[in-house]
């Protein structure tokens, strides 16, 4: 199938892409929770499909469904005629009912490696000459954790954030999404460790004066800990691009001179100080 649509797309691929196939019936269950809706849905499931060999209902959010919804679909999904097919998207496994799980066949999607989600997005900045940096697409890269479609959401929306003369580099990104220096983070605990308070202050100050929520900052600076206490296990790539170059290597620098007792130490204030912020 891949290698006959793959150049030409059929009649079938055509209409499913342009959202228009008679046959394929998408469905948001978020905004369509009731049994009503689902009524509708089995009634429709009754006829045969007009121009394709199945007949397909996607449901999308599909663990937003009512209990009720669940129990009148069921029914269709035990005993379901030869030419339909249901296809269920969800990011909440564990919210469907085991009666509907056990009546499927289950695919799960897996996080996207940093670089080869990189390099996507490299290539659909290419192709809509978008002007964007690498350093700025890895940052899409780290804040959409390995989903695809949260990274192009966000390369969407900062590339429609900045005039096609205007580089949206690294710093105009973190200034998008909120998101802040993390060598700032690196010196700020290099300096407590030396005792320096008044510059630790200063640099804190200068980081919450960019708007960043304190809450935000705590979990950042765990994931600095993790860094400093994993570092020489780990490669540039396994830091899921939260790290340039530069930043890698301070760190290993700095974790050389480390005990991990300090670093447990200080991981365990920075987990009671998180919960504080949460009371």
């Amino acid at each position: 199938i891949d290698e006959l649509c793959k150049d030409n797309f059929c009649e079938n691929c055509e209409s499913i892409i342009s959202s228009s196939h008679i046959d394929v019936m998408e469905i948001d269950a978020a905004s369509h929770t009731g049994i009503d809706n689902i009524r509708e849905l089995i009634e429709f499931s009754r006829y045969a499909p007009t121009s394709a060999k199945y007949k397909i209902f996607i449901i999308d959010e599909v663990h937003m469904l009512s209990k009720q919804a669940f129990n009148a679909l069921l029914k269709t999904l035990e005993e379901p005629p030869s030419y339909l097919k249901f296809i269920f998207a969800t990011t909440e496994i564990k919210k469907i009912p085991i009666t509907v799980v056990s009546r499927c066949q289950r695919f799960d999607l897996l996080r996207i490696k940093s670089s080869e989600l990189f390099n996507y997005l490299k290539k659909v900045k290419d192709l809509e000459k978008g002007n964007v940096s690498d350093d700025a697409l890895k940052l899409i890269v780290k804040i959409s954790e390995g989903s695809v479609r949260d990274s192009l959401s966000l390369l969407d929306r900062a590339m429609i954030s900045v005039d096609e003369k205007t580089e949206l580099n690294l710093k105009l990104a973190q200034k998008i999404f909120g998101y802040f220096d993390k060598s700032q983070l690196i010196d700020m605990f290099n300096l407590i460790l030396k005792g320096d308070e008044i510059k630790v202050i200063e640099i804190y100050r200068n980081i919450y004066d960019q708007g960043i929520e304190p809450k935000i900052f705590i979990n950042d600076f765990l994931e600095i800990l993790y860094y400093f206490k994993n570092i020489n296990s780990l490669n540039l790539e396994s830091t899921n691009f939260s790290l340039n170059d530069e930043e890698f290597n301070k760190i290993k620098e700095i974790s050389n001179s480390l005990d991990n007792e300090v670093l447990i130490l200080f991981w365990q204030f920075t987990i009671q100080t998180l919960g504080e912020l949460d009371i």
